[in-house]
């Protein structure tokens, strides 16, 4: 007698049970008796099988039976396939559904994860009933992928543990993409007035870095002597410079050039020379910082420069004819340049 209990009370619990699945689930989609359902029966027409960091399938389940009212119309024949994968700059949903004899499959890019488990609840609601689409959420979707593309395997390290229970479900963070790296080598023509008693033009030779908006070069430049004959000397005094250069800027693109503010440092040497009867000559340290902006036309291997800069010299030597009077005292000027650079690697 006590087994006959045991086993009506286990049939009771299993009958709770199976009324309980199908009640919750709103029924299938056709509205058949009860008694012909399974727990199973439900889900049948959808498979959505995310990573575990994803929102799952009651989570669709629950969407498409909240934009229906509890309760999905009835419709001869549904198959819905939803599949997710991390592809290390975005997520990338694929869903395939068919309605009766109608199929058609659809991939594209989203924001986050939860994005893509609403993307799936939302093309499935649109397939049975098209009218409902002013009721629906606009989901976040980036490019549609084509359908010849292979769908990517998902990173191994940016699998996580699955969200326990009450915690809300969060994409993996994104990484920032890294800067592109390129060298380059320049030629330019730099005129210089300031260091020189006139306005002189010279070559400039410079390599360096280009790493997203900052660009690190060293460089060479030389002023070719420039001659006067100041008051009270006795024959012309030729001037000199040559000297290397440290060249940092940070450039920014606007429209079709690249633009920002630069600062240079040069070290070097200006000399004289003074002609016969004296024949006196007189090399001396040259430091000068200038700070200015360069802009670039911007190309895949080459690029137009043009820069603008003030020349403030760190050591301002005084040179001075026999009778003592000043000949010339490099104070602030101006420096310009117009020259081309090449790049070689990617930009």
């Amino acid at each position: 007698m006590k087994g006959t209990r045991h086993r009506v009370a286990r049939a009771c619990a299993l009958g709770a049970t199976f009324v309980g699945v199908t009640t919750s689930a709103g029924g299938s989609w056709a509205e058949a008796p009860q008694q012909a359902e399974t727990p199973e029966k439900p889900v049948e027409w959808l498979r959505w099988t995310p990573p575990p960091e994803c929102p799952g399938q009651d989570f669709v389940l629950e969407r498409v039976q909240s934009w229906f009212g509890g309760r999905m119309p009835a419709t001869r024949d549904l198959d819905a396939r939803g599949e997710v994968n991390w592809t290390g700059t975005h997520w990338e949903v694929t869903v395939a559904l068919r309605v009766d004899d109608t199929k058609g499959e659809r991939r594209v890019r989203v924001a986050t994860c939860a994005d893509a488990a609403e993307f799936l609840a939302v093309t499935i609601v649109l397939a049975v009933d098209p009218s409902r689409a002013p009721d629906l959420p606009t989901v976040a979707a980036g490019a549609e992928v084509p359908p010849e593309e292979e769908p990517p395997v998902p990173p191994v390290e940016r699998k996580q543990a699955p969200v326990p229970p009450g915690q809300a479900n969060t994409a993996l963070p994104e990484r920032a993409p890294e800067p592109q790296r390129s060298w380059f080598l320049g030629v330019a023509a730099e005129g210089a007035a300031g260091p020189l008693p006139s306005f002189q033009v010279g070559p400039l030779i410079e390599a360096g870095l280009e790493r997203g908006p900052a660009v690190l070069g060293v460089g060479v430049h030389f002023l070719p002597p420039v001659a006067q004959l100041p008051p009270g000397a006795v024959a012309e005094i030729s001037y000199g410079l040559a000297a290397g250069r440290l060249n940092a800027c940070v450039l920014a693109p606007l429209g079709p050039f690249d633009l920002g503010p630069c600062a240079d440092l040069d070290v070097g040497a200006l000399w004289t020379n003074q002609g016969p009867p004296g024949d006196v000559a007189q090399l001396v340290p040259w430091v000068d910082l200038q700070i200015g902006a360069m802009a670039r036309l911007f190309g895949p291997q080459a690029s137009l420069v043009l820069g603008s800069r003030l020349s403030v010299p760190l050591t301002q030597p005084r040179f001075v004819v026999s009778s003592g009077a000043l000949a010339h005292q490099p104070t602030v000027g101006v420096v310009l340049d117009l020259g081309v650079q090449f790049f070689f690697g990617k930009r």
